[in-house]
Formats: C-alpha cells, sequence, structure tokens
C-alpha cells in the first residue's frame, strides 16, 4: 500500500521551502513479519516528516510511532510495546544511485513520493529480532514446557540424561 505525499509546494517554492507532513496509518502495517517472528499494530502509526527543498532533492526528517503485538520468544506469551524511530531519507528528481549502486527514492512526475517504504524501514530498525516480553523472562522449561515466570516445575534440576550434552556436565568443576 502507498502513502503519498504532495511536494508541489515545496518544489514550486524552491531551495529552502518546507513541508511538515503529520499523520496515521492502518492498513500499510496491519501484519507484518520480521525474520519468523509475526508482528500485528494495536494502533494506528503515526508520523510527523519535515520535507526540505535542497535544490536537487528533497530531504525527509521525522519520526514514526507504533504500537504492536507479538509473542514473546522466551516463554510465547502475547504483549503489546511501543516502538519510536528516527527517520532521515533523500528523495531525487532523477534517478540517482547511493555510493552502493543503490538507487535512492525519486520524486514521480506529479511531484509525489511515497513515503511507505521510508515508515516501514525506520520501524523495522527499532523493532527487536528476538523480542522478550519482560528482561527476567525465565521462558518455559525445556522438559515439561511449565512456564517458569508463573510457577517452578521441580524438574531443572534434575539432569536429562538423554540429552546431547549431558556428559559435559562432568567437565565443568
Amino acid at each position: 500500500m502507498s502513502i503519498l505525499i504532495d511536494l508541489r509546494s515545496v518544489i514550486d517554492e524552491g531551495v529552502g521551502a518546507s513541508l511538515t507532513i503529520k499523520g496515521e496509518t492502518e492498513k500499510a502495517f496491519a501484519q507484518f513479519k520480521l525474520g519468523d517472528i509475526d508482528y500485528c499494530c494495536i494502533a494506528p502509526v503515526t508520523y510527523e516528516i519535515d520535507f526540505h527543498n535542497a535544490g536537487e532533492c528533497v530531504q525527509a526528517f521525522g519520526t514514526v510511532q507504533a504500537d504492536l503485538s507479538t509473542g514473546c520468544v522466551r516463554c510465547l506469551c502475547d504483549f503489546e510495546f511501543h516502538v519510536e524511530s528516527k527517520l532521515e531519507d533523500t528523495f531525487f528528481f532523477e534517478a540517482t544511485d547511493d555510493e552502493h549502486g543503490d538507487p535512492y527514492p525519486v520524486i514521480d512526475r506529479n511531484e509525489q513520493v511515497d513515503i511507505e517504504p521510508l515508515l516501514r524501514e525506520a520501524l523495522m530498525v527499532e523493532i527487536p529480532f528476538a523480542p522478550v516480553h519482560n528482561e527476567k523472562c525465565q521462558g518455559l522449561c525445556v522438559k515439561c514446557g511449565t512456564d517458569l515466570n508463573s510457577e517452578d516445575c521441580g524438574c531443572g534440576d534434575e539432569p536429562d540424561l538423554s540429552h546431547p550434552f549431558a556428559g559435559l556436565k562432568d567437565l565443568i568443576n
């Protein structure tokens, strides 16, 4: 889904002109995946971006915020968290590549830019790759599956002799 921003006023006014856009969107980020982890937006994604005409390009600076839900990688409980990220990009009037040969975003012939990829990228940088609901989360017992945050299963002290690394315990003294 595209989020098109009309930059006509910034372009027509010339170098030094600026435009501030505030908005929110639900549809572009309803559900997405990062690695093997599923994330879901539980509120609209909000953003504020300042666009500045720099002559040969339009520079964008701003912030994006989202409230997300996902599952804890240690205990599998669902939890919600807030993420906020700064964003920055440059939109050129003609196709231009960066120092790595990757193309910069281009302002289309209608003097519009799609900020959806910019918002998505800024959020992805801040989202934890292995989310935990609490840094002290003890996870699940590897033997019986009990949630160790809510109760002690009692089987954690007995070594599992069938485990492939069980013999290593004898080396620790």
